[in-house]
C-alpha cells in the first residue's frame, strides 16, 4: 500500500515536539501502534536520505493522520523539509508497518513511554478510548522537561477513563515542577504497578530506554513474552 498524503497543518505539542497533520487521499486502514515510512524529496539530503519512518500518533478513527516528532536544533535535512511544508503539499508514504499493537485482554496492561515514544501510545490509548474498551491500564511516561507532549490530551483521557492511570516523571525538572522526578527504574515500576509481573507491558522510546526497560521488567518478574517494545533509533535518553 502506498498512501498519498496531503499536508493540512502543523501543531505545537511541547518543547521541540511538533505534530504534522495529513489527509490521506483514500481511507487508510492501520492498527493503532503501527508506523508509516514517509518520502520527502529535498535538496542536499543528509546521509540518511529522503525517507524516514514515524509512528502514527493518531488513532484509526481520527480523520487526519498525525505524525509527531521532535525538531532538534539544528534539525536533520528531512525534518527541516517537513517543517517547511505548506498546506496542500503532497507527501508519499508506504505502509502501514509494524507489530507494536495491543491485542485486547482481560489482563491489566502497563504502557511505558520515554520522550517521543509516546506517539504509538497515543494511537493505542485513543483507539481503546474511542471504542470504549476500558482495560485496566497504567501509563508510565518519562519526559526530559515538564513541557510534556500530549499531557492535556492524556489528562482528559484519564478523566473519562477511570481504569486508566497516567503517571508522569521528569528527568530535568524546572523549579516550577512539583511532580515526580527521575527515570523509570525497577523501584519506580514496582511502586506504581505492584502487580506488574501479572501485567502485559508495552514499551516505546529511545533505543537505550527500551533496552533498559526490558532488562528492568525481567528483573521485576515480568516474563519477556509478555513485553512488546518499539525502539526509536537516533534519539537519546536525557
Amino acid at each position: 500500500m502506498t498512501p498519498v498524503l496531503r499536508f493540512m497543518d502543523q501543531q505545537h505539542e511541547a518543547e521541540n515536539a511538533t505534530s504534522f497533520l495529513f489527509q490521506p487521499d483514500s481511507p487508510l486502514t492501520f492498527r493503532a501502534g503501527q508506523y508509516l515510512r514517509y518520502t520527502l524529496p529535498h535538496a542536499d539530503p543528509d546521509t540518511r536520505g529522503i525517507s524516514r519512518s514515524f509512528s502514527i500518533a493518531s488513532s484509526p478513527d481520527e480523520p487526519l493522520l498525525r505524525l509527531t516528532t521532535r525538531l532538534s536544533t539544528p534539525p536533520s535535512t528531512f525534518k527541516a523539509a517537513l517543517a517547511r511544508l505548506q498546506p496542500g503539499a503532497i507527501v508519499d508514504a508506504s505502509g502501514p508497518f509494524g507489530n507494536f499493537v495491543y491485542s485486547e485482554s482481560d489482563e491489566p496492561v502497563v504502557f511505558i513511554a520515554g520522550g517521543i515514544g509516546i506517539t504509538p501510545m497515543r494511537s493505542i490509548l485513543g483507539d481503546l478510548a474511542s471504542r470504549q474498551v476500558r482495560t485496566r491500564s497504567t501509563l508510565l511516561y518519562s519526559s526530559t522537561t515538564q513541557d510534556i507532549p500530549f499531557r492535556t490530551w492524556l489528562d482528559a483521557l484519564a478523566t473519562d477513563w477511570p481504569e486508566l492511570r497516567v503517571i508522569y516523571t521528569v528527568t530535568r525538572p524546572g523549579a516550577e515542577w512539583n511532580g515526580l522526578t527521575g527515570r523509570i527504574d525497577a523501584a519506580f515500576v514496582q511502586r506504581h504497578v505492584p502487580d506488574v509481573a501479572r501485567s502485559l507491558c508495552l514499551v516505546s522510546g529511545p533505543t537505550p530506554l527500551v533496552d533498559s526497560m526490558r532488562a528492568t521488567l525481567a528483573d521485576t518478574g515480568v516474563d519477556p513474552g509478555r513485553v512488546k517494545y518499539e525502539a526509536f533509533p537516533g534519539y537519546h535518553v536525557s
